[in-house]
């Protein structure tokens, strides 16, 4: 390959990757705004958190989701999951108010993303990390609309 199309892979790659950051967070942010109204309807009170792997803080009555709302398309892996428990540690020793609450680890997602290695940690921890896939209208299709229509071809 000349170094000419090397440049021109890259850069092309570069546009890709770069939209697609853009177009994830937009998504995500309007899919965070639909999860927040799905669970107020719902009877909690929801609040930002916006740390790391804590988007949402719902409660009601004596429950506590710890809540990570995700539609990009990158799995949640083993590392994310003890990620997601620290910060739920974390949050016990800076919140010591909730300390007699029901607290959970809740991911929302707009699709199953998970790895396998993920959902079987999971799986050995039940109780203490759940998830919902939960479908949204967004638009998050980017990577649809980088390839060419079906009817033109």
């Amino acid at each position: 390959m000349s170094i000419f199309l090397k440049k021109l892979f890259n850069f092309n790659k570069n546009i890709i990757d770069n939209y697609q950051k853009k177009t994830n967070k937009e998504d995500n942010s309007n899919y965070e705004e639909y999860i927040k109204d799905y669970y107020s309807k719902q009877g909690y009170t929801v609040w930002h958190h916006k740390n790391r792997d804590i988007t949402f803080v719902a409660k009601r009555k004596r429950q506590i989701l710890l809540i990570h709302c995700c539609d990009s398309q990158s799995d949640i892996s083993v590392e994310g999951l003890k990620s997601f428990q620290a910060q739920r540690d974390q949050f016990k020793k800076n919140n010591p108010i909730f300390e007699n609450y029901n607290l959970s680890l809740h991911y929302i997602m707009s699709g199953f993303f998970i790895t396998e290695e993920a959902y079987k940690y999971m799986e050995s921890h039940k109780g203490g990390i759940t998830y919902e896939v939960i479908k949204n209208n967004s638009n998050n299709n980017w990577l649809n609309s980088l390839l060419l229509d079906k009817k033109s071809s």
